[in-house]
């Protein structure tokens, strides 16, 4: 019943937004009573970041490729799943409009998503100045923030989806000409 109530959580954020969801209404779409949902969860804010924390995955040490190119494919690859599995509801809580939702769901997403990637973005330029196919002056924070900045922009401002034609174009158009040795 939990796993059927976050799920219809997650349905009801990406149909409706933060500011129309209801208890009601997730509890209407996962079929019990809105006093299931009160017993476990005081409001809606805590049942989102429940439900977030349920489907987001906590990203794993990325295999080293031996190129950044592929190491730069891999992480923007693990955002693209990152959006699958949220139904695109990850990052619409960091979005300019959810000042409504509350920082509890951005410290979910912060912690399970960007964070993680965002060192693991960092090693990656790091290890490519390493073996020079990318340059000294490229190993920083701001270049390691250029992919996820773009993947926020698309999910969040243009309400596209991450096809692997966007990911390949951003590596090669964006990110490699600005990180290249």
């Amino acid at each position: 019943m939990e796993s059927a109530i976050l799920n219809a959580a997650l349905d009801q954020l990406a149909e409706v937004g933060y500011l129309r969801l209801t208890m009601e209404g997730v509890a209407a779409a996962a079929q019990t009573g809105k006093a299931a949902l009160y017993r476990r969860w005081p409001g809606k804010e805590e049942l989102i970041a429940d439900a977030l924390e349920h489907v987001l995955p906590v990203p794993a040490d990325m295999p080293v490729h031996d190129n950044i190119r592929d190491d730069l494919m891999e992480l923007m690859g693990c955002y693209q799943r990152i959006v699958d599995v949220s139904r695109g509801t990850a990052f619409q809580v960091l979005k300019q409009d959810g000042e409504q939702s509350k920082d509890l769901m951005r410290d979910v997403v912060r912690e399970r998503v960007v964070n993680p990637l965002r060192r693991q973005l960092l090693a990656a330029l790091e290890r490519g100045v390493e073996r020079g196919d990318v340059r000294a002056s490229a190993a920083t924070s701001t270049c390691a923030e250029i992919g996820p900045a773009m993947v926020m922009y698309r999910c969040t401002i243009d309400a596209e989806s991450l096809t692997d034609d966007f990911l390949t174009e951003l590596v090669d158009n964006v990110l490699l000409p600005a990180v290249r040795a």
